[in-house]
């Protein structure tokens, strides 16, 4: 049995579980998204529609939509993961942070974050992630890092630096995708 036809038998059977005059529009039209995205095949870590429903539904708490859920948003072991862009770009729209690239090569990427205060912008603190950080994680060692480490270098400093210094930037507490990779299955917090 294909992956479409097991999604169609769970869709049969939610369907007949749950009356449709009880659901409300905006629900049924978040599970007709989440079947089309599941059907598409452009979503590799979404193998029901279940779990698109659950992805257009957080993104929605982050004002986003549903295919910019489908594309930027990751559930791992119960976490909701980011794209670590999509997160710099909440910070900056937040209206209230905002932060700069102080350094950013191969061993070290420093951020600054700032707080808009009566119309002043004020420096709240400074995020570092570095080889050294990445070595005693143990990513050095992934592929994404050995190809791109810039851009997880990037990531690590600029989500270690939204939940120390801008948490109130979203609604709900995220990680980076490169964050959830590393969390083990059974961690329950």
């Amino acid at each position: 049995m294909t992956q479409i036809d097991k999604a169609k038998q769970a869709i049969k059977a939610q369907q007949e579980l749950i009356p449709a005059m009880n659901l409300s529009k905006e629900l049924l039209e978040t599970m007709s998204l989440g079947d089309i995205f599941v059907k598409s095949g452009m979503f590799k870590d979404v193998i029901s529609q279940s779990q698109a429903i659950v992805k257009i539904l957080a993104g929605k708490e982050l004002e986003l939509t549903p295919l910019q859920a489908m594309s930027n948003l990751y559930i791992v072991n119960g976490k909701v993961g980011m794209a670590s862009q999509l997160m710099a770009s909440k910070i900056k729209a937040s209206g209230k942070y905002d932060y700069h690239i102080d350094e950013l090569s191969n061993e070290t990427c420093a951020i600054t974050f700032f707080e808009g205060i009566n119309g002043n912008r004020k420096e709240i603190g400074k995020s570092v992630f570095t080889k050294d950080d990445a070595i005693k994680c143990g990513l050095v060692n992934k592929d994404c890092f050995k190809s791109y480490p810039k851009n997880m270098l990037f990531a690590r400093a600029l989500s270690n630096g939204f939940r120390w210094y801008c948490p109130d930037a979203l609604k709900i507490n995220v990680y980076t995708q490169e964050e959830l990779q590393e969390i083990p299955e059974d961690f329950k917090q």
